[in-house]
C-alpha cells in the first residue's frame, strides 16, 4: 500500500477541512454584527441589512456543510456543484440585501436568486440523500432513484414558475404540489428503509464476521468513505486476494 493510494482521500478531506474552517469563520463574524446590532446598535437600515447578512449567511452555509457531505464519496462531484451553486446564490443575495433597492433595476436579478435557492435547497437535500447512493437494498435503491426524480421534477417546476410570465395558476400550482408532497414523502420514508433494513454497507456476508463487518462500517464512516473505498487500496495491492477462489468449509 502506497501513500498515493490515500491521496484522494487525503486531498478531498483537506478541502472539506479548510471550507468548513472558512465557513465557520464566516459564519462567526457575521453572528457577532448581528449580536452587536441587536445588543447596542441601532435597528436602522443598515441594522436590518446586517442581521440579514448573518441570516443568509447561517443558511447558505447550512446548505454548503450539506452540500460537502459527499466530498470523498461517489457522487462528490454533485455535491461541489450544489456548494458552488450556495456560494454564487448566497453572493447575490448579499449583494441584494445592501444594495438600493429598485424592482425595475433589479428584477432579473431576483429571479437569478430565487433559482439560486430552489437549485441550492434542492442540492442540500439530495446531497443528504445520496450519503445512502451506496446501500445494496434493491427496495432503498428504487426508492432513492424515485426520489431524487421528484426532486429533479419539482425543481424544474420551481424554475418555470419563477421565470415564466404566463402559467396556469389553477393547475399548475396543483401539480407541482403533488409532486412537492411525493418528494417529501420520499425524502421521509428511503431513510427509514435503509435503517430497517441495513445490508452491513455493502459487506458481503460469509467468511467476513460480523464485528469485523462493523468495524469497518465504523473505519469508513470516520473516513467519510465508503467500505468499498476503504479496502480499495488493499485488493489493488494484492489482486490474487480476489481471484483466488474461496476455500470450501
Amino acid at each position: 500500500m502506497t501513500g498515493d493510494d490515500h491521496a484522494p482521500g487525503t486531498v478531498a478531506r483537506t478541502v472539506r477541512r479548510v471550507v468548513v474552517w472558512i465557513i465557520v469563520v464566516a459564519f462567526a463574524l457575521a453572528a457577532i454584527g448581528g449580536i452587536t446590532v441587536l445588543v447596542g446598535g441601532r435597528l436602522d437600515d443598515t441594522g436590518y441589512r446586517v442581521l440579514g447578512t448573518t441570516s443568509l449567511v447561517g443558511a447558505f452555509s447550512l446548505a454548503v456543510l450539506c452540500c460537502l457531505t459527499l466530498v470523498g464519496r461517489r457522487a462528490q462531484l454533485f455535491g461541489l456543484i450544489g456548494a458552488a451553486i450556495a456560494v454564487a446564490t448566497a453572493v447575490c443575495s448579499l449583494v441584494l440585501v445592501w444594495a438600493p433597492w429598485s424592482w425595475d433595476l433589479w428584477s432579473d436579478m431576483y429571479r437569478m436568486l430565487w433559482t439560486g435557492v430552489v437549485l441550492t435547497s434542492a442540492s442540500a437535500l439530495a446531497s443528504l440523500l445520496l450519503m445512502l447512493a451506496d446501500r445494496r437494498r434493491t427496495v432503498v435503491r428504487i426508492g432513492l432513484l424515485l426520489t431524487l426524480a421528484l426532486f429533479a421534477i419539482v425543481t424544474a417546476m420551481l424554475i418555470v414558475q419563477v421565470w415564466a410570465d404566463e402559467l396556469d395558476w389553477e393547475v399548475y400550482p396543483r401539480v407541482l404540489g403533488i409532486f412537492a408532497i411525493l418528494a417529501a414523502l420520499g425524502a421521509i420514508v428511503v431513510p427509514v428503509l435503509s435503517i430497517l433494513l441495513p445490508d452491513d454497507a455493502g459487506i458481503a456476508r460469509g467468511d467476513v464476521s460480523r464485528e469485523l463487518g462493523r468495524r469497518l462500517v465504523a473505519e469508513a464512516a470516520r473516513r467519510g468513505i465508503t467500505v468499498e473505498e476503504l479496502v480499495a487500496p488493499v485488493l489493488t495491492a494484492h489482486p490474487e486476494a480476489v481471484a483466488a477462489p474461496a476455500e470450501p468449509q
